[in-house]
């Protein structure tokens, strides 16, 4: 009170704000998925094709059975591609259906 000299003191309104509460955004959760998707299918796809070139190309004095092997892992990178593909249509499809038409 000493610095007002006993005048009241007129304090100015404060902008009322929400109290603290973290934001929060499944569309951004929605995103991350599709876009590791995407990420999961291209690397898989890539990896499988340097298999193949690996097998068709650079190993052809390795003994057969390294070159089966690639064969192999192409095999499995190309069916990890085709399954995270087949999630992320799932998702597209499920999202165009409820997209407007216009």
């Amino acid at each position: 009170m000493a610095e007002t000299n006993g005048k009241p003191v007129m304090i100015p309104a404060q902008m009322e704000r929400e109290p603290y509460r973290p934001t929060a955004s499944t569309e951004k959760v929605h995103d991350t998925v599709i876009r590791s998707l995407s990420d999961v299918v291209r690397t898989s796809a890539h990896e499988a094709a340097t298999f193949v070139a690996l097998f068709d190309v650079y190993d052809k004095d390795e003994p057969i059975t390294v070159r089966y092997d690639h064969l192999a892992d192409a095999a499995e990178c190309l069916e990890i591609a085709l399954t995270h593909l087949s999630q992320l249509k799932t998702i597209v499809a499920n999202d165009m259906s409820r997209a407007p038409l216009f």
